[in-house]
């Protein structure tokens, strides 16, 4: 089964497994199935406080910047990678590394000095069940080999929430006629390591065996809650959306506070917080997407206000899709 289109349970709640002068580790995401296990990891590199000068003295190797390289005990001493290595150790002891199926990088702000280069990747490791002890290692920037055991849901609870997102169970209501639609206040997101889940995937939103709409994480940090939404649309569902996405025209800087236009821009999904007579759409962050013949995939993050009752009402909408707008509620974990 593809892990795109199979809900899991919540392996690890998210939050930082690792602080570390040199190196900070989070986890943003992980999710059991009976497939494998999946990590989606941050790790965070301290600020370059260094003038121009001084780094290019270093270039030219005028400096002695470079960090003691931490020694190498589980890594194979053939290993050349270039940054954060992720594994899990057998019950022998041996040390299983895995590759990232997906990466990307920051180098930073240095020139506001808020933040350092980050690396964020998702790695897929064989099905593990109440345990697992995760590895990591960066010797070269004297980062060393870290483990680390991972409380994980048993077989019972993995078996019993691994299911496909076309056949999970659904709860949607219709919109209340009357809302007041108006566009949602920004928050700047917080880091995606940051929370702590506080909601375990589900599906929001589906037609047929044709588009879907799933929760793929919900967390909390402090006052704000970061959601991360997955859009799947296949046959002639995702031919439209595929025309818009990457064809379409650009949006324009007034239409961010339009409410018609928040819900109906696309690519992926929209959905608005339903507060009273009132419906606020939320203004997408980061996301990535992905289209070919007949399919679509999208993956999207938002950031929003916690309620104070801990049950996040929403309106999902994908009308590039053909999906209609439906009423979702998602009861939150007490913080």
């Amino acid at each position: 089964m593809d892990t795109t289109e199979t809900l899991g349970a919540v392996a690890h709640p998210g939050g930082m497994l690792v602080r570390r002068p040199e190196l900070t580790v989070g986890v943003v995401r992980a999710v059991s199935r009976l497939s494998g296990l999946e990590i989606e990891l941050v790790a965070r590199r301290p600020l370059d406080r260094r003038t121009a000068t001084e780094r290019q003295q270093d270039i030219r190797g005028q400096r002695p910047s470079r960090p003691a390289v931490a020694p190498r005990v589980l890594l194979p001493e053939y290993d050349e990678g270039m940054d954060l290595r992720v594994g899990r150790l057998d019950p022998d002891g041996r040390a299983h590394w895995e590759f990232a199926t997906s990466y990307s990088s920051s180098s930073g702000d240095h020139y506001l000095g808020t933040s350092g280069p980050s690396y964020r990747s998702v790695v897929r490791f064989p099905p593990a069940f109440d345990e697992m002890s995760l590895v990591l290692a960066w010797p070269e920037i004297g980062f060393p080999e870290t483990v680390i055991t991972m409380p994980l849901p048993d077989r019972t609870t993995v078996e019993r929430t691994t299911t496909s997102i076309w056949q999970a169970p659904l709860d949607v209501r219709p919109v209340p006629e009357g809302l007041i639609h108006r566009a949602g206040v920004h928050h700047d997101a917080p880091a995606a390591e940051a929370g702590t889940s506080v909601a375990p995937p589900r599906v929001l939103h589906r037609l047929d065996h044709r588009v879907a709409v799933v929760l793929s994480r919900l967390t909390a940090a402090d006052s704000v809650l970061s959601m991360e939404l997955l859009a799947i649309a296949r046959e002639d569902a995702a031919d439209a959306v595929n025309a818009e996405a990457f064809h379409g025209r650009r949006r324009m800087s007034g239409e961010l506070d339009d409410p018609a236009h928040l819900r109906a821009a696309g690519p992926g999904a929209s959905v608005a917080v339903v507060e009273g007579n009132e419906a606020f759409w939320i203004r997408s962050g980061d996301g990535s997407f992905s289209g070919g013949d007949q399919t679509f995939s999208g993956s999207q993050e938002f950031t929003l206000s916690r309620p104070h009752d801990d049950l996040l009402d929403l309106i999902v909408a994908w009308p590039l899709a053909g999906l209609h707008d439906a009423r979702v509620r998602i009861p939150l974990d007490p913080a």
